[in-house]
Order: structure tokens, then C-alpha cells, then sequence
């Protein structure tokens, strides 16, 4: 069977139904339209999920499913698109019921986005949606971040750079470069450099009581105009290629493994259970 870029959504129904004959995997990738400074395209972490889906769909001879373009971001910059964290992860959750019904059963999430409010809630959401609903306890998600399996990215990440920066600038270089804008504009400097040394300072949160309980109010600093978070002018083609590659080799064979330990598991009834060493969560919150 071919398959033009393991692209679920360029198949026929007859296409997919083989295709499960022999393998049941698929790629959930999502993301959404941000804002990436001036040098770079809102749909940044869109093309981070498409590509990155695109390449490990290569390696695993699996298949992707359409990108899910809206999740959680936070920022409030013009183009950038909020979905609350609860409606983006009840989504996700569908899509996986309606993929498991059909009998795929390995889901590999791939986000293109790395906002830790939607990447908390959607995968504690997702343990809650296997919690109460049994049909899928013998599904294996896995939440796949493509930094998780690039060392070099990680190490960036070390350096104070985070967003629309040296890593993501890099891939976009990589990818698509036609769509860099040669101009890179900063925040004023103090500003620029409150973000490289917390990425999370873009948000104002203010209350009205020092009370723990209160729920505080959040917002976007004013004072952030373009909300890049490191060091965009480092950038270049080779360091985001090199990105590729070690997220596609040590994925894949983290993938694999893990494939393949779910169907031993299906067969044996075997599991991996897990000590909850969090004791009286309660007073935590």
C-alpha cells in the first residue's frame, strides 16, 4: 500500500482498513497559532508537529492523523488563539475513543507546542479518560515533546533559550526557512532578559488576599511586546536538522520498545504497577 507521507487524511476508507490489518499505530499531532515574534510565522508549532509527525512516521511506517491546531497558550498577543486547556484535552480524549474504536491502539501524541498549562492538564486528563472508561486499558498513549528525545534541544534549554528562539528558529531553517523573516526585533533588553531567565515572567497574576486559596487573576505583562524567550540570532539550518535527527533516532527506538512491550502485555495480562509516593495530595493544592 502506498502511503504519500503516511498522511491518515490523504487516504481512502478501503486504505485505512488494510492498513489496520497490520498495524495499529498512529500519530496525534497538535499545536496552535501563536505569537513567535517578528521573525517568525504564528503557526510555528504547528509545522513543529507536522514536521517532526512527518519524519517519525517514516522511521515507525506508521501513520499521522490530521494536526489538531488549537490548544492552550497563554500568551495574548494578536494571532495567538486560546482554547482552555479543559476543552483542547476533552478533545484529544475523543479523538482517541473514536480512533480506538475503529481498532488502533498505539497513540503517540505529538505536540508541537510546549506550554506546560495544556501539557499537565491534558496528561493527567488523558490518565482520568483511561481511569473511567475501560474499553481502554489495553490502548498505550504515549505524550512524545520532540525535545524529550534531542539532547542538543534539552542543552538550549540550559542556555536560557526557550521560545521562537535558537531551537525553533533553527528548525524553521531546517524545514521551511523560506518562511524566516531575515529581521529579528527584541523586547526592550531588561524585558528580554527577565524571559530568557523564566520563560513563565510573560505572565502577570495578581490577587487580592495572600490567602493560598484565592484564585489569582492571570494576564500578559504589558511590558511584553514581542515575546521571544532566548536567542533567535544563533540560529541555523544544521543545528535544526541536527534537532531532526536526534529526536527521530531516539524516539523511534523508545517507540518501538515501547510498542512492543504493550503487545507482550496484551498477551501475558502482565503490567508495570506503579507506587503512589505523593501521599495526601490534598494539602498540596
Amino acid at each position: 500500500m502506498s502511503l504519500k507521507n503516511h498522511q491518515m487524511r490523504l487516504m481512502t476508507v478501503q486504505e485505512v482498513q488494510e492498513y489496520l490489518k497490520t498495524n495499529q499505530t498512529i500519530i496525534i499531532p497538535y499545536a496552535l497559532c501563536e505569537q513567535h515574534g517578528y521573525h517568525l510565522p504564528l503557526d510555528v508549532d504547528i509545522r513543529n508537529a507536522e514536521y517532526a509527525s512527518a519524519a517519525l512516521a517514516e522511521k515507525l511506517d506508521c501513520i499521522v492523523a490530521p494536526c489538531l491546531n488549537y490548544t492552550f497558550s497563554g500568551g495574548m498577543l494578536p494571532g495567538t488563539i486560546n482554547v482552555k486547556p479543559n476543552t483542547f484535552s476533552n478533545l484529544v480524549g475523543e479523538i482517541i475513543e473514536s480512533l480506538s474504536l475503529q481498532g488502533f491502539r498505539n497513540f503517540i501524541i505529538m505536540p508541537g507546542h510546549g506550554g506546560s498549562e495544556s501539557m499537565i492538564h491534558l496528561k493527567e486528563s488523558l490518565r482520568i479518560l483511561k481511569w473511567l472508561n475501560p474499553a481502554l486499558k489495553d490502548d498505550l498513549i504515549l505524550l512524545c515533546p520532540i525535545w524529550d528525545f534531542s539532547p542538543t534541544w534539552t542543552e538550549l534549554f540550559k542556555t536560557r533559550d526557550y521560545h521562537a528562539a535558537e531551537a525553533e528558529t533553527s528548525l524553521l531553517l531546517h524545514w521551511c526557512p523560506e518562511v524566516v523573516r531575515e529581521k529579528i526585533v527584541m523586547d526592550e533588553d531588561a524585558v528580554a532578559e527577565r524571559l530568557r531567565d523564566d520563560p513563565d515572567s510573560y505572565q502577570l497574576r495578581e490577587s487580592f488576599t495572600e490567602l493560598s486559596q484565592e484564585i489569582v487573576q492571570t494576564s500578559q505583562r504589558a511590558d511584553v511586546k514581542i515575546g521571544v524567550m532566548g536567542y533567535p540570532e544563533r540560529a541555523n539550518a544544521a543545528l535544526g536538522a541536527k534537532i531532526e535527527q536526534e529526536f527521530v533516532e531516539n524516539c523511534t527506538v523508545a517507540l518501538q520498545n515501547a510498542i512492543q512491550q504493550a503487545d507482550e502485555a496484551r498477551t501475558t495480562g502482565k503490567r508495570i504497577n506503579h507506587e503512589d509516593l505523593n501521599k495526601l495530595k490534598i494539602f498540596s493544592i
